[in-house]
């Protein structure tokens, strides 16, 4: 799993040490990049379960944040929770138009990220977290 987490820049190695005859490598994660479609499907299961793992609780750490400051009581907050019943086409087809708004939503950031510095410009924080994923039988 380091050198797949290596090839895609996140993780660096920071220093070394002997261990027992070998050479421990010790790494600090860095920003993770969006992987690609393809990329995330080359990944082992074991490392995608780990990945999301820590997304999921990063989302869940930052609403419980954003609760506690009051920040949820913003009428522009977005919670929407829709479940769908998709055949595989479907879910595809799902799955490729939300890839299309995460990439619109990085250009919407880009352009903020532009007209930083100008005397009207308020900047703050927000998240997006997009799921879909397929629900466990019932």
């Amino acid at each position: 799993h380091v050198r797949m987490l290596r090839d895609y820049d996140c993780v660096e190695l920071v220093r070394t040490e002997p261990r027992r005859g070998a050479l421990q490598h010790f790494y600090r994660a860095t920003a993770r990049p969006t992987l690609d479609e393809d990329q995330w499907k080359t990944l082992p299961s074991s490392l995608r379960k780990e990945l999301s793992g820590e997304s999921l609780a990063e989302i869940v750490e930052d609403m419980r944040a954003a609760s506690e400051a009051g920040k949820l009581d913003d009428p522009e907050v977005i919670v929407q929770r829709t479940p769908l019943e998709l055949d595989d086409r479907a879910f595809k087809k799902l799955n490729r138009l939300l890839a299309r708004t995460h990439e619109q939503a990085l250009a919407i950031a880009a352009e903020s990220a532009q007209r930083q510095g100008e005397k009207s410009t308020t900047v703050f924080p927000t998240e997006l977290a997009v799921l879909h994923f397929r629900r466990a039988e019932q």
